[in-house]
């Protein structure tokens, strides 16, 4: 697809971005004394309409879900190329598919916990897991499906329903980005899955998992070859640290080294990779063509929402600022 084909949706999204939170209002929420005044500080913005149904209810998940579901089915209409938005909802149907392949395959009811984001809906969904089959779905989701499936008929290990999607989600992301023909959604993606492979090893070393499970867990979509992650695997946090640090993303990883202890960080290196993926949306919203704005404005948009979601939870239990502060995403607002 041609870029210029972004044009028109790329001056909407710069309309949408002027609507996002900026860092001056995280930081009054973040000062404010109580869970009633942080909510306060959101009168002044695209959130006013609901602040007082919320101080009775603080029903704040519900509200977010919300706001993310209108942001999701509002680009999927004005997208030129929907597989784009689709990159970032994807991760909302493969959780959708963890709950409904739990309660098909533990006659449990799960539905509670169902996200109502994403391309394909949830009839279409719950149609596949429950026949192995469809006639929307594309062929990554009944493979998805059936892996599932086969793997509980001879294990029937619940816990597997999570690590099989997990790992198929990123390759079903791999072929979306491909899907695209663009090179900087490739790129992005790219970058996404090394992260999330680099905090899955972080954690599997701090908790000495095997490497057998690294097989099982770890993506093979990414840039980084998954025989050297499963190697150093083997190592622990301070010499696999090291020698991540002379790799592709050597300045996150130094980031995410405990100055103390000389150990990579497992929760460092969550928020460095966030951090770093933001820095690169920061990049891409200032493309005139093409889908990087957009897909930039999903990002920071998600973002928000994580950074809201915290501040609430923080300001409802009382928790220290500093302590919430450290958990908070950067933003690309002023």
């Amino acid at each position: 697809m041609e870029p210029t084909a972004f044009a028109g949706t790329n001056a909407r999204i710069r309309v949408f971005e002027s609507n996002l939170l900026k860092n001056e209002q995280f930081e009054r929420m973040l000062q404010s004394p109580d869970f009633e005044e942080a909510l306060s500080v959101l009168k002044d913005t695209p959130y006013r309409n609901d602040v007082e149904e919320l101080k009775r209810t603080k029903n704040y998940d519900t509200l977010l879900v919300n706001e993310l579901k209108r942001m999701y089915d509002e680009l999927f209409t004005i997208s030129p190329e929907p597989a784009l938005i689709e990159l970032f909802s994807l991760r909302y149907s493969y959780h959708n598919l963890k709950v409904m392949l739990k309660e098909n395959l533990t006659q449990n009811d799960f539905s509670s916990m169902l996200i109502p984001i994403g391309k394909e809906s949830m009839s279409s969904l719950k149609q596949a897991v429950e026949t192995g089959k469809s006639d929307e779905l594309g062929q990554e989701y009944l493979t998805s499906i059936q892996e599932v499936k086969t793997d509980y008929e001879e294990y029937h290990n619940v816990q597997s329903i999570d690590i099989i999607l997990d790992r198929r989600y990123f390759t079903h992301l791999k072929e979306l980005a491909k899907s695209t023909r663009d090179p900087k959604v490739v790129d992005l993606i790219t970058m996404l899955i090394d992260l999330n492979n680099l905090s899955t090893l972080s954690r599997a070393i701090k908790q000495k998992r095997s490497q057998n499970f690294l097989t099982t867990i770890l993506s093979s979509s990414g840039s980084i070859s998954k025989k050297e992650l499963i190697q150093l695997g083997t190592e622990n946090l301070v010499d696999a640290g090291k020698k991540l640090a002379d790799g592709k993303y050597s300045n996150i990883i130094l980031n995410s080294i405990n100055p103390e202890t000389q150990e990579l960080s497992p929760v460092k290196l969550d928020l460095q990779t966030d951090n770093a993926y933001m820095e690169k949306m920061k990049d891409a919203k200032l493309e005139v063509f093409g889908p990087m704005p957009m897909l930039a404005y999903i990002y920071a948009k998600e973002n928000e929402v994580k950074n809201l979601r915290l501040i609430l939870v923080g300001k409802e239990n009382n928790l220290p600022i500093k302590e919430i502060r450290e958990r908070m995403r950067i933003i690309y607002g002023l």
